[in-house]
């Protein structure tokens, strides 16, 4: 019965909807099932019918907002590997912009992150998440060590593409402890500056 499933699918989607509209709206800690029914038009019961428990719930409201927040972005083929990777890093800053949404996709973000330390599932979905990342970056950094070998000697894209996370993760990081304001086109100059010195 693939009309079913198809309207299960959407019926789930809209449940998760209303877990980040609530969690928007009222905190994370005080996302209830009860609350996510009401806000999604629902009972609690069909709430409960997709999502066996809170929990499960909040798992998949993590595994909407991890999608969004990693995608498997792609660039052309045509550009540098400097160029490429540039463009793929402008790609992972774009939900520093202070739009309302991409802000409080951030803020969410780091409230599961603080839950990660006490929470195997979820720090396992972080986990791999940041590992989809390195997995997107990874083709371009071994692109751009092999087309400047002297340069990039004894660097091993693993190594790059770790220090190239750590650079966007800490720009996440300072924009949310700067209510949200950093400048993306300097950080961009300056990561432009780190990868092409003679431009």
């Amino acid at each position: 019965m693939p009309g079913k499933k198809e309207s299960e699918a959407l019926r789930r989607e809209q449940i998760v909807q209303a877990a980040f509209s609530v969690a928007t709206r009222e905190g994370l800690e005080q996302l209830t099932v009860r609350l996510v029914a009401t806000e999604a038009g629902l009972s609690t019961g069909l709430v409960f019918f997709h999502f066996k428990s809170k929990d499960a719930l909040l798992l998949a409201l993590l595994d909407w907002l991890l999608d969004s927040l990693f995608e498997r972005w792609e660039v052309s083929e045509d550009m540098s590997p400097a160029e490429r990777l540039l463009a793929l890093i402008r790609l992972d800053l774009q939900d520093l912009s202070p739009d309302e949404q991409a802000v409080v996709r951030l803020d969410l973000f780091f409230t599961y992150w603080a839950m990660a330390v006490r929470d195997s599932a979820i720090n396992e979905r972080i986990r791999h998440a940041i590992e989809r990342s390195r997995h997107v970056f990874l083709p371009a950094v071994q692109a751009l060590i092999e087309s400047e070998p002297v340069r990039f000697h004894q660097v091993t894209p693993e190594g790059f593409v770790t220090v190239l996370l750590g650079i966007t993760q800490g720009c996440a990081m300072q924009s949310l402890l700067n209510n949200h304001r950093v400048d993306v086109e300097q950080i961009l100059t300056v990561i432009r500056a780190l990868l092409i010195p003679f431009c």
